[in-house]
């Protein structure tokens, strides 16, 4: 393992003040959990510890308790993409993800503001400026949209705001939040569904490369679990050749890119 991953702050004025390090923590702190459960698929936060700190311009090294460069080396690649203009979300940058890198841009704004901030690992570094929020938006705001459904294991139900619960997809591997009303009873239904395999249907939104990232207006939420007592499908309900011989790969190949 590499002695870890290393957030630069250079601040717009001689001296960081003691609110933009701390702002610029919480940021590179979502960043990090976000990341790592969109990789790890661990609800509980993992630990990451500081290993180093320097004073010339706030400078912090972390890196997770247990693991190796993975996740660290997921970070700064995903952070050198969307620097770069891309707009294709980087491997397991998520809707979250996302999100979390379109809010760095306050770091940018006000008196306390910084400059610009590096990510760094090894020989891999990202500089990060002002329209780093500008990029994250635009891969957000790319792709397209289909009815349809998204099968895999509800997880992580957020309450708070606008309601939401995860479903990791079988076919991209990957977490899609789900958006649904805010009423006692769609809460009691998806509390108990918590880690089961559930069918989701509405309006499923993708990222540009046709990877999941979120569904909204939900039509249903119905567990997908295999019922023994149904009958099993033969296999000229799949007229393709190539479906019948990987029907998740068909699939993925189907959502395509626009």
């Amino acid at each position: 393992m590499s002695r870890g991953l290393t957030f630069t702050i250079y601040p717009e004025s001689d001296f960081a003040s003691v609110p933009l390090f701390l702002r610029a923590m919480e940021h590179i702190s979502r960043l990090i959990r976000d990341v790592d459960f969109a990789m790890t698929r661990e609800r509980a936060v993992r630990k990451w510890v500081i290993v180093e700190m320097h004073s010339s311009h706030p400078t912090i090294t972390v890196r997770p308790v247990i693991g190796d460069d993975e996740v660290p080396q997921t970070i700064v690649t995903g952070l050198m993409l969307v620097e770069s203009g891309t707009v294709e979300p980087p491997p397991h940058f998520t809707e979250q993800v996302l999100d979390d890198l379109r809010r760095w841009r306050t770091l940018f704004k006000g008196r306390d503001r910084a400059k610009s901030l590096t990510c760094s690992l090894n020989s891999h570094s990202a500089l990060l400026g002002e329209d780093i929020g500008r990029k994250a938006e635009r891969i957000l705001k790319g792709g397209y949209w289909n009815l349809g459904s998204v099968e895999g294991t509800l997880e992580a139900v957020n309450l708070h705001g606008n309601p939401s619960f995860t479903v990791w997809d079988r076919l991209s591997r990957g977490p899609v939040r789900c958006y649904f009303l805010n009423e006692q009873e769609k809460k009691d239904r998806v509390k108990a569904l918590l880690e089961k395999r559930v069918l989701v249907s509405g309006q499923v939104n993708y990222f540009i490369n046709g990877v999941p990232k979120s569904i909204t207006h939900i039509e249903s939420v119905d567990e997908a679990s295999h019922d023994p007592g149904l009958p099993m499908a033969g296999f000229g309900s799949i007229p393709w050749d190539e479906a019948v011989k990987d029907s998740v790969e068909f699939l993925a190949k189907a959502r395509g890119p626009r």
